[in-house]
């Protein structure tokens, strides 16, 4: 913990200076997109450098597959023309750490507990939020970390609709049983408070930012029809989670792609990453409160 608490509070502070419009600005004004990049490639190997220094876990390989990674990301759009082709490649890169479970073989401690590689999500999250948004200048639509009143209510009632359709396939597809979490109310009550909140910060934002504040949108913009757009990034959204545990786990993929849906709608209609976030949030905390 000595060593991953200053890791963490790095990352941390990168983190949401990617969130905060005010500090993308600022960060915007560097004299050159090189600079940009090179500050941006700095930032992803510092904490990671904190944490391995500090729990006597740095390793050379680690290190070099790190570097090329985030490399590869804090410079594309720095060195390649934004174009249709070369955001699909992004996407791709972007995609491949997660899918292939690269973060747990780099982050490496000394003890399970807590996860590290978490910290390795947090920073790709990160470089993919100042790539598109500074680097690609996309526009994803409204983007923070609170929802206005608007949002949660169209995050709310997309959950509300999609609730028992996704329970009741995930039950009978036997990728979740139902089996609810045991404890004092209070304990329940917390749990199911720091699970949503995270879940709405960090898993809920970078996934509904890339599936539906670029993906979704992209075919919005190309093709103007609602529908296609939700069901496209809806599919594409179960299949990143066949990988899910296990290869091909075709029964998460099949209920994420449902719950990608309810997330396009929840978009879709307010035209803003944050309502998504509030249905994506909703979801997991349920599952993880109600199934097992």
């Amino acid at each position: 913990m000595a060593a991953a608490l200053p890791a963490f509070l790095a990352e941390a502070i990168f983190y949401l200076g990617s969130i905060f419009a005010a500090t993308r600005e600022r960060f915007s004004h560097l004299p050159s997109r090189q600079l940009q990049g090179l500050v941006l490639w700095i930032s992803a190997l510092f904490p990671y450098l904190i944490f391995a220094s500090l729990a006597g876990t740095l390793q050379r390989n680690a290190i070099e597959v790190l570097a090329f990674l985030t490399g590869v990301l804090a410079f594309w759009y720095v060195l390649l023309p934004r174009r249709p082709a070369y955001d699909i490649g992004f996407l791709l890169v972007a995609a491949a750490p997660m899918i292939l479970r690269v973060f747990p073989r780099l982050y490496v401690s000394p003890d399970p507990r807590p996860q590290i590689d978490v910290l390795g999500h947090l920073m790709w999250i990160r470089l993919g939020i100042v790539a598109l948004l500074i680097f690609r200048e996309w526009n994803p639509g409204e983007f923070g970390l609170w929802p206005k009143a608007r949002e949660w209510r169209v995050g709310f009632a997309c959950y509300a609709a999609a609730l028992i359709p996704l329970a009741s396939l995930a039950v009978f597809l036997r990728d979740l049983r139902f089996a609810p979490m045991q404890g004092e109310w209070w304990q329940v009550t917390g749990i199911a408070i720091a699970t949503f909140f995270g879940v709405l910060w960090v898993l809920a934002l970078g996934e509904e930012l890339f599936f539906r504040g670029v993906i979704e949108r992209a075919f919005l913009i190309e093709w103007r029809s609602r529908w296609f757009a939700i069901l496209l990034s809806a599919l594409l959204f179960g299949t990143a989670h066949l990988w899910y545990h296990q290869f091909p786990n075709w029964q998460r993929g099949l209920v994420a792609a449902v719950l990608g849906i309810a997330c396009g709608v929840a978009y879709a209609q307010s035209n803003s990453v944050r309502a998504p976030m509030v249905t994506h949030a909703l979801v997991v905390t349920t599952g993880k409160l109600l199934f097992r």
